[in-house]
């Protein structure tokens, strides 16, 4: 993918993520927060890699509260960006369910899931992820500076499960910043 093409990717992406943050907009559409992440690698791979990437969150009608001040959500969150390492650069996205477990004030929560992913290229210079379909696993912490704005970290593993032949995977640090609806 050309750098061109990557930057109106980019554009769009926050043009449609912005477009969430209006709390009556993303209510009605049944979304619960939307926002944007960057990272990088942990060195432990052949090239160094980072990501940008947008997403929303879509909470789930499943969800208990304990008698205690937390309670467990439940979500889907649908992601979109790019991948650059080894003088490559991707489009990535992904889809998957997750966790959450927060204050009652929602101040502080703490989350993981899995999300499905598809990478546009799977060679980044000396590095090959092994193929276009990937699973990324993550956990991370999120706290809430003013409502509707939070900041928040997340470690994410990415790999394809052994389905390919090669299969390196790529963890990310990545730090978030998000409007809660």
């Amino acid at each position: 993918m050309s750098r061109p093409l990557l930057n109106l990717v980019l554009v769009v992406l926050v043009a449609v993520v912005s477009s969430f943050c209006h709390p009556s907009r993303a209510q009605e559409a049944g979304w619960s927060a939307a926002g944007f992440r960057v990272g990088i690698d942990d060195g432990a791979n052949d090239e160094d890699f980072e990501q940008c990437e947008g997403f929303v969150r879509y909470d789930l009608p499943w969800s208990w509260s304990a008698a205690s001040d937390w309670s467990l959500g439940t979500w889907i969150e649908l992601n979109a960006g790019v991948l650059d390492g080894g003088g490559e650069t991707a489009f990535v996205g992904s889809i998957g369910p997750g966790i959450n477990l927060k204050t009652f004030d929602e101040r502080l929560a703490v989350w993981g899931g899995i999300n499905a992913t598809w990478i546009s290229e799977d060679t980044f210079g000396d590095e090959d992820l092994g193929g276009a379909f990937q699973f990324t696993s993550h956990i991370g912490i999120s706290f809430i500076l003013t409502r509707p704005l939070s900041i928040g970290y997340r470690f994410q593993h990415m790999s394809n499960a052994g389905i390919y032949s090669k299969n390196p995977g790529l963890n990310l640090h990545m730090l978030e910043i998000a409007c809660h609806f």
